[in-house]
């Protein structure tokens, strides 16, 4: 069994590692999945190696998990733009394979990132930004009791048209 960081009965989240390079730079640069995140560049060698060299630091203003369900690579999960005065991160979920969405995974890994961000880092504020027509995750975020806050109009230029963008956030009880 490998060293996980955030673990439950089900789902495991630990830092990607080399052996990840090839799904997490598969599943980032699909087209159906590139439309629902909205990935413009193309993920290489290099820039996965940037995220793990990111590690090094000590206060990363992205932190990144391989999700894992009985020792297999399902998902990449994260925390971006962390912000640590303002307390505030984007938080990014990716169920990578199919067959294992809209199965609760992705609701049981955003508990464990909202428990490390709350209790472990301190944040008080994780949101998302959402494609207006990515109708599928809006719903997972509402189930997951996050708020929407607003739209921002024509905000992304994606396949050539403007597409509206939702912004969710979730706040710490405190």
């Amino acid at each position: 069994m490998e060293k996980y960081f955030l673990k439950n009965k089900e789902i495991t989240l630990r830092s990607i590692c080399e052996d990840d390079e090839a799904e997490f730079i598969g599943w980032h640069n699909n087209p159906d999945n590139r439309d629902k995140i909205g990935g413009i560049f193309p993920f290489s060698p290099n820039t996965f190696k940037a995220i793990c060299k990111s590690y090094n630091e000590e206060y990363p203003s992205n932190v990144w998990f391989a999700i894992c369900e009985n020792d297999e690579l399902i998902g990449i999960a994260g925390l971006h733009d962390i912000k640590y005065i303002q307390r505030n991160a984007e938080v990014a979920l990716l169920i990578g394979k199919e067959g294992d969405r809209s199965k609760g995974k992705g609701k049981t890994v955003l508990g464990l990132i909202e428990e490390y961000a709350f209790n472990t880092l301190n944040l008080h504020r994780l949101y998302a930004y959402i494609y207006q027509d990515n109708t599928v995750t809006l719903k997972f975020l509402e189930k997951c009791a996050w708020e929407f806050e607003g739209v921002l109009k024509e905000a992304s230029f994606w396949n050539s048209h403007f597409r509206n963008v939702e912004v969710w956030a979730k706040l710490t009880s405190n």
